[in-house]
């Protein structure tokens, strides 16, 4: 790709160049110039003009130029309703349909529209045609309001025969802050709309992310919203292991742990094998000790040997001898979990820890086995 140096040009000039380079077929050479003067393109060329650019460089490969472009457009784009749906609309027209949701999360969330605002937005998207658009808005819109604004907003949708789109739009708000998820619960019930709390929780345990569920699940707990809890616990448990996992080795309290444990070990064995004998088990030392330290002390006898070897070829000194009290109390056959112990890297530390912490018998047990395997 050959093109001038434009350092010292006139935006306008490189735009100019840029035009004929696009006339001329030119496409790489065009869009790095319209990346260059991104914010010229922004403020110059009509929103459907640049829309259809944005979205010949989206199907050119010519993504960093696109996202530069629509950077601009976001950034440029002021308070006003009527340019906000035509902006939106044009890029639904483009051909980039998630770029013209992204666009109205960002400008929503920029400017804080007030109501009267986010209704003559709709009324726009919904004169061109865009009703898809008109109902996302409110949920864009409700993203960082207050809880009693975002069932307001849910409440127009759902006035306006946009039923699962108002149920959504309290899903995807929690989803993003599921902190407020007890505030939420409280204000639909108060708003005699005690109806929509189980959708609502069994969205977001469907579809939240780890981390927000653990957060959702740790203030239920603290609420002491028992019925809700059990709603949550009900679906998270429909969730593959590697998720309840991570849920269950990130949340705060312990009482909300040892609640994902009869979900956790009601999985299918091959999920749970696989978690812990492959990649998949992408936790933090302190989080995998914790999992497996919860499904120990509370089921032993259920545990995947997988599991119990798992553990033994990596926890601690203190760590390994609780495990081989525990399942000796619960009179499980230790002999898997003697060998991955065994079969150690650090053995010889091992075998010195162990004797610090006076469990000299099982440091004599595990050498003999290594002598066994010719270790």
């Amino acid at each position: 790709m050959q093109l001038p140096d434009t350092s010292y040009w006139s935006g306008h000039r490189v735009l100019a160049l840029a035009e004929q380079y696009e006339q001329e077929e030119r496409l790489e050479e065009c869009f790095e110039l319209y990346r260059r003067v991104a914010h010229l393109v922004a403020t110059t060329l009509p929103a459907d003009r640049t829309a259809a650019l944005i979205g010949r460089m989206m199907t050119a490969g010519a993504v960093t130029a696109a996202e530069q472009v629509f950077h601009e457009i976001v950034e440029t784009c002021g308070p006003h309703p009527s340019s906000t749906a035509y902006t939106a609309s044009a890029l639904m027209s483009a051909g980039v349909p998630d770029l013209a949701y992204y666009f109205l999360d960002a400008v929503l969330a920029k400017y804080q529209s007030s109501e009267g605002e986010l209704e003559s937005l709709a009324a726009y998207l919904n004169a061109g045609r865009r009703s898809e658009l008109a109902v996302y808005a409110f949920t864009a819109a409700a993203r960082n309001k207050p809880v009693s604004t975002v069932l307001r907003y849910s409440a127009v949708l759902r006035k306006r025969g946009h039923s699962q789109s108002a149920l959504d739009l309290l899903v995807s708000v929690v989803a993003g802050r599921p902190e407020d998820a007890g505030a939420l619960v409280g204000a639909l019930r108060k708003a005699n709309r005690e109806h929509e709390v189980e959708p609502v929780l069994s969205g977001l345990a469907t579809g939240a992310s780890d981390g927000a569920c653990a957060v959702l699940l740790d203030c239920l707990v603290k609420d002491g919203s028992h019925a809700d809890v059990e709603v949550l616990l009900d679906v998270l448990g429909r969730r593959p292991f590697a998720s309840l996992a991570s849920i269950a080795s990130t949340v705060d309290a312990a009482d909300a742990a040892t609640m994902l444990v009869p979900a956790l070990l009601a999985a299918p064995m091959a999920e749970q094998t696989a978690y812990f004998t492959s990649s998949q088990a992408e936790l933090s030392s302190s989080q995998r000790g914790r999992l497996a330290s919860l499904l120990v002390a509370s089921a032993p006898e259920e545990c995947p040997d997988a599991l119990l070897s798992w553990y033994a070829g990596w926890a601690d000194p203190s760590g390994l001898v609780w495990l081989v009290e525990r399942l000796q109390e619960a009179r499980i056959p230790l002999d898997p979990v003697l060998a991955a112990a065994a079969a150690r890297r650090d053995f010889t530390t091992l075998r010195e820890a162990l004797h610090r912490l006076g469990a000299h018998q099982l440091s004599y047990r595990l050498a003999g086995l290594r002598s066994e395997f010719g270790l």
